[in-house]
């Protein structure tokens, strides 16, 4: 495999390409031939393809562009006005050639009348026919030129266009407010970057396509009535009729489209909530419910798709047969005018019609696409007329105290019912929403540090995103203050991670110094880590810190915070994130002592850290109750709540050991254990791209035969080839027996009318047929769509977790679902529709051709078959090439703004924007330049097919001026078919590099079908009856790897668990705490040794079963978009009594009372919840499912005291005839334990009673207590 470098590096071209080339290389593109040359040696890379000029780089067309947009936006229309009037010139220079073009193009029925009177004539020459010769060829590279040009600047005018209009829409993301942020979920945001934003590249071609439709239309029966007179008329009301018609179906489609977007909208959203949480859907065996729940989706798309399909081939149909019926009626008025048909008439007639049928053939696809445009860019302006971040009241000042704010503040506004002509920059604030900040008002000194307490759901963090100014405010009252003396560096409860180095997260785009970053590293606790990471600094983080503990996250977070060396620290419960030695270090050698003289504001639920405060702020219920020392602040009853939570659940507190500093241990740390923490180690970080770079060279023939195998195989190939023959058969055949009409001389009325009869009867046969392929391929192509689709669904569901999902980032997969699955849903049936037809025409024309012109032009034409083999074999290597970086080059923009998407908090505190936005325009240029070669190789090669088409073209012209004079009707069937030949072919080479190219996104979806399955759902076993009743396991001599090249991450562990036994685990990070669990779960498979639950070998249980009767409670609470009760009850099992009897007995009696009971409505990822509120629903789910056996990994990590409290509470009654696991985050959550379990290095290094190992003082368990009690006192 050849791996694509992203990294740019000099351009080797750059000496040679920097010349701008001349008049002749620009109009024939001879510039791009040293780039084929190339390709044909070496396999391209980045650097080997010229950068964008200055001029054609994506600020600078967004600049330009968003200069018309303000202009404009309170106009109807907005961003179609900015699009047009930004690119004004370009549209104007493109237009004016494709009206060359088209001219061109109706000259071409002239010659052919002028030439067939010439040969008519018996006093040609051989000298005035080479003249004809001449002025044709003339002609037709004139029309081949300006075609060509025009077409290339139509291109190049759209990736203009997508590039400006995709820094708008980052722009955009970077500064909308939190609740339009709401309002656009992730998998609606990612759609109009990947789908929406694709549509506008094909938007300029179809519309000038449509503009022109008109022009030729009214030349051609402008010359029909100079040739034949008032007999074009009657067919020109057939015309105007037909288009009628087409215009009702355009609308029709158009409806149904915007449908088809809003469900394509509904299952993206779907899959990513879906694959985003997979993790919680394998532990609980959820994947045949969620997959179930995706097809649905799918199925009410799927059938969108089909009826627009129904009305695409209506569409067609009536394009194709107005054409055929325009004619017909012409015909039969001209011959009721008592007219005969001359050979001169007859393939004027015909050429003229040939230009209106191409034009037609192609306008279904255009009118489609023109559709699905118009709808996409509709969405993307409604999205960039949503409402922004209501920071105006937030004065940065360079004097005075640190923060000030003075306010009322909100999460919520009004709904933005979209105007752009009404659009303000905000909108009123429901006055029926309460405030989630009441009456603020606070005032923050220069280097004053403190802290902010209070029960959950109080408004601390809210107060934190005031300052940022991320909330909103009644603009019908009096503003709210907001002062900031200085920049600000913000550390979320949530850990915001990049994909990129270590080193390059803390960094967050800062130049280097070394020691700011080693003081970074030491203040945040991170040397240690950078020891044991196999790459140090460089190792790189994969997405979302997937191969990071929560503590690691945090530490680095934290570091980006210090590195960045600001004025003010934000830091929203810091704390809670890492083990309490840790905290205490952070807070008193960090916060007090490194950042002595900054001013410090830190929400912590530890109220160890307040005799550290100068200042304690206490909140309750959104309002700032009391603030002051700490002796001032005891004097409060609500302090006083709190401290006795605090000290009640405090006194044995202590973090389990995710510090690898800690001195009691006294282990060395060992690379492999961060290896192997979480599944993913450097191989697999490393890889992450791994199915996104695909092979070099062409799609594998394998490829082709297995889509045709899903697409009905043999027989449905076969059928559709006897369809399209006969479609062929019917137009050409039509063509004949006018020639033969014309031929003869002197015919009667009856005479004339039986011809017509006939000639009717092909031509509307074509059009028939022509209706029968486009439906039984569509039809055909949708169903093998969702076939791969439904395929890539199974197969994901039950992919393992740790060799797959986390080594795969969601970004790749969440392209295969929307962008590769369009290409398939859509794109490719219309390639293969074109290419069938093209294909036919070609082989029909070119036999017309050799037995008209006896064996003539067979030379002719197998020299051009040769010259097509040769420059279709040359311009295929760059195509292939430059396709695969175009592919590589695209993922980084999206996984990038996925990534933004998810950090924009982070982003806008540490005003990151526009270093943001300059990433995302390098990612869209480099994607641009690949884009733009693409497009000039291919405009090369359709030239240069062009130019040797005219071998056949002119050797039958020339046949015609030279030997034609004996048939004139002959000699006019072979011009007219001759125009074919060259058109049909190159049509269908086209077709095919365009087949290529959308095949390879079929393989990448057919590679992600074929995964495999995790073993255990291949047993074939019956389900064991009643298993587990009482919940006893037994492991024995367990060695478990993550992967089969790295150490054990269990080495030979052994351990009995009794029947309702409660066991806590303890141990650092990489100790082999989690691979417990995961292997409880068979997450991950034992190497050897085994586990049994009440004496059956789990091994030997297939995994649904398995995973059926174990619960597992995660760290981070997973909820999904939708209802409580959904989120209690995902698979309908239980009666609403249940649910709200759990629920009570989980502390949630106050979420029913407060919003709408079990129709509570949850948001996506559960953001409209407090991390209390949303695990005490894990919990409740976790108790409905009536598992023997619970594993409880950290539940209450970043939870406040009083919640964990409850959750603890909770977790001893509902749990307690239940055989319990719980991987320890407290001292105090496993104090009340049976026994525990200290894990180091995959070995049991203690089991027994907290009592008893607390009486050996030389046990390890001993050391841990005795820290935490040190670590305990206020």
């Amino acid at each position: 495999m050849n791996n694509a470098k992203i990294d740019q590096e000099e351009p080797l071209l750059e000496d040679k390409s920097s010349r701008p080339p001349g008049l002749l290389s620009r109009t024939l593109f001879l510039y791009v031939f040293p780039l084929l040359r190339l390709a044909n040696k070496t396999p391209l890379e980045f650097n080997m393809v010229k950068d964008l000029q200055l001029d054609d780089q994506s600020e600078s067309l967004f600049n330009r562009m968003n200069q018309t947009f303000q202009i404009y936006k309170n106009n109807t229309y907005p961003l179609y006005k900015s699009l047009f009037i930004t690119f004004k010139k370009q549209f104007f220079i493109v237009y004016i050639i494709i009206l060359i073009w088209n001219i061109s193009l109706m000259y071409g029925p002239i010659m052919i009348r002028q030439t067939l009177s010439y040969i008519d004539n018996s006093e040609h020459t051989l000298g005035k026919s080479f003249q004809w010769l001449g002025i044709i060829l003339v002609v037709r590279v004139f029309n081949a030129i300006s075609y060509q040009n025009s077409f290339y600047m139509l291109r190049k005018l759209g990736y203009d266009q997508h590039s400006a209009v995709s820094v708008s829409v980052m722009k955009k993301t970077l500064n909308v407010s939190f609740q339009s942020n709401k309002q656009y979920k992730t998998g609606e945001i990612m759609n109009i970057m990947q789908v929406d934003l694709q549509r506008i590249l094909q938007f300029n071609i179809a519309v000038a396509s449509v503009i022109f439709l008109p022009f030729q239309i009214g030349i051609s029966f402008y010359l029909l009535f100079d040739f034949i007179g008032i007999s074009c008329l009657a067919g020109f009301g057939v015309m105007i009729l037909g288009l009628l018609t087409n215009f009702l179906l355009g609308r029709w489609g158009w409806r149904l489209q915007k449908q088809v977007m809003v469900a394509k909208d509904n299952r993206t959203k779907q899959a990513h909530e879906i694959f985003s949480q997979i993790k919680f859907i394998k532990a609980n065996a959820f994947e045949d419910y969620f997959k179930n729940k995706l097809l649905r989706f799918r199925e009410k798309e799927i059938q969108l798709i089909k009826m627009k399909n129904i009305v695409s081939g209506l569409f067609t149909l009536a394009f194709l047969m107005t054409p055929q019926l325009t004619l017909n009626v012409t015909l039969a008025v001209y011959i009721w005018l008592q007219y005969n048909l001359t050979p001169a008439d007859t393939f004027t007639i015909i050429s003229l019609f040939n230009i209106l049928q191409q034009s037609a053939s192609a306008l279904p696809s255009y009118i489609n696409q023109i559709i699905e445009a118009n709808i996409s860019i509709k969405r993307i302006e409604k999205f960039l007329f949503t409402d922004e971040l209501m920071d105006d009241c937030i004065q940065n000042e360079n004097h005075g105290n640190s923060i000030e704010i003075e306010g009322t503040f909100y999460w919520d506004k009004v709904k933005n019912n979209y105007n752009p002509s009404k659009s303000t920059d905000v909108m009123p604030v429901n006055q029926e929403i309460d405030p989630i900040l009441k009456n603020i008002k606070l005032k923050i000194e220069i280097g004053e540090f403190v802290t902010i307490i209070g029960d959950v759901a109080s408004g601390k963090s809210s107060l934190i995103s005031a300052i940022l100014g991320e909330m909103v405010y009644n603009i019908s009252r009096q503003p709210p203050k907001i002062k900031i003396n200085g920049n600000i560096a913000y550390v979320s409860q949530k850990s915001w991670i990049q994909n990129a180095t270590l080193k390059d997260n803390i960094l967050f785009g800062l130049p280097y110094d070394e020691k700011r970053y080693r003081d970074a590293l030491k203040y945040s606790c991170l040397e240690q880590d950078i020891k044991i990471l196999d790459k140090g600094e460089a190792t790189m983080i994969g997405e979302k810190g997937v191969n990071l503990s929560g503590g690691q996250k945090a530490r680095i977070t934290l570091a980006r915070a210090l590195y960045s060396d600001c004025d003010i620290y934000l830091l929203d419960d810091l704390i809670s994130a890492v083990d309490m030695h840790v905290g205490k270090f952070i807070i008193e050698k960090c916060l007090r002592e490194y950042l002595n003289g900054k001013t410090i504001v830190l929400i912590t639920h530890a109220l160890y850290s307040c005799q550290f405060a100068d200042r304690i702020i206490l909140m309750d219920n959104g309002s700032i109750i009391k603030e002051g020392t700490l002796e001032d602040i005891k004097e409060c009853d609500k302090f006083d709540q709190i401290y006795q939570k605090y000290f009640k659940e405090q006194k044995n507190e202590e973090k389990d050991q995710q510090d690898e500093e800690l001195e009691i241990l006294n282990l060395k740390k060992k690379k492999s254990s961060i290896q192997q923490n979480n599944a993913v180690n450097k191989d697999m970080v490393d890889d992450l791209m791994i199915l996104e770079d695909r092979k070099v060279g062409s799609v594998q023939l394998d490829v082709y035969k297995e889509y045709f195998q899903m697409n009905g195989g043999f027989f449905f190939f076969a059928f559709n080839l006897i369809v399209v023959i006969t479609q062929v058969i019917a137009r050409f055949g039509s063509q004949i027996w006018l020639a033969h009409w014309s031929g003869q001389d002197d015919l009667s009325y009856d005479e004339n009318l039986h011809n017509l009869m006939i000639f009717s009867f092909f031509s509307l046969s074509f059009g028939f047929f022509a209706f029968i392929r486009i439906l039984t391929l569509s039809r055909e192509s949708v169903n093998t769509a969702n076939k791969v689709h439904t395929r890539m669904i199974e197969q994901l569901l039950y992919a393992p977790l740790c060799q797959f999902f986390e080594r795969v980032p969601l970004g790749v997969l969440m392209n295969r679902l929307t962008k590769d699955q369009s290409v398939l849903d859509t794109e490719i049936l219309w390639t293969i529709s074109i290419l069938y037809i093209s294909c036919s025409n070609f082989v029909a024309s070119t036999l017309i051709n050799v037995f008209s012109s006896s064996y003539y032009i067979i030379l002719p034409v197998l020299i051009f078959l040769y010259a097509v083999w040769k420059v279709q074999r040359f311009y295929m290597a760059a195509n292939r090439e430059l396709y695969r970086l175009e592919s590589i080059s695209k993922s980084p923009i999206l996984s990038f703004f996925s990534e933004t998407v998810n950090g924009l908090n982070i982003i806008r505190a540490f005003r990151k924007q526009d270093q943001f936005l300059e990433r995302h325009t390098k990612n869209i240029d480099l994607n641009r330049k690949i884009q733009v070669a693409q497009l000039q190789t291919t405009t090369w090669f359709s030239m240069n097919l062009t130019f040797t088409s005219f071998i056949v073209n002119i050797s039958a012209i020339g046949f015609v001026l030279f030997f034609g004079s004996e048939n004139p009707a002959l000699a006019g069937l072979l011009m007219t078919v001759a125009t074919v030949i060259d058109n049909s072919l190159q049509s269908a080479i086209n077709s095919i590099t365009q087949a290529e190219t959308q095949f390879i996104s079929f393989e990448r979806c057919l590679a992600f079908a074929k995964i495999e399955h995790e073993n255990g759902y291949k047993l074939k076993k019956d389900y064991v009856l009643n298993w587990p009743q009482v919940g006893d396991i037994q492991i024995d001599s367990l060695v478990v790897k993550y992967r089969e090249n790295l150490s054990p991450a269990l080495r030979g562990l052994n351990v009995v668990i009794k029947s309702q036994e409660k066991v806590g685990v303890v141990g650092r990070t990489g100790a082999g705490k989690s691979t417990v669990t995961l292997s409880l779960l068979r997450i991950l498979e034992a190497s050897s040794g085994s586990i049994k639950i009440d004496g059956v070998d789990i091994s030997t249980l297939n995994l649904k079963q398995l995973r059926e009767s174990i619960t597992m409670i995660l760290q981070d609470s997973t909820l999904f978009e939708g209802t409580l009760r959904e989120n209690l009850d995902p698979l309908h099992q239980h009666t609403d009594q249940d649910l709200n009897d759990v629920a009570l007995q989980c502390c949630l009696g106050d979420l029913l009372l407060q919003k709408k009971g079990l129709d509570t409505e949850i948001s996506e990822n559960g953001d409209n919840l407090s991390a209390g509120e949303k695990q005490l629903i894990s919990i409740a789910r976790a108790v409905l499912k009536q598992s023997q056996i619970i594993l409880i990994d950290e539940a209450t990590a970043n939870i406040d005291i009083d919640t964990e409290s409850k959750i603890q509470q909770t977790i001893q009654t509902a749990f307690k005839k239940c055989s319990v696991i719980t991987i320890a985050h407290r001292i105090n959550t496993i104090m009340h334990c049976d026994k525990i379990l200290v894990i180091d290095q995959g070995e049991a290094k203690e089991f027994d009673e907290p009592q008893k190992l607390l009486e050996d003082k030389s046990s390890i368990f001993y050391g841990l207590y005795m820290q935490g009690k040190k670590s305990n006192k206020i």
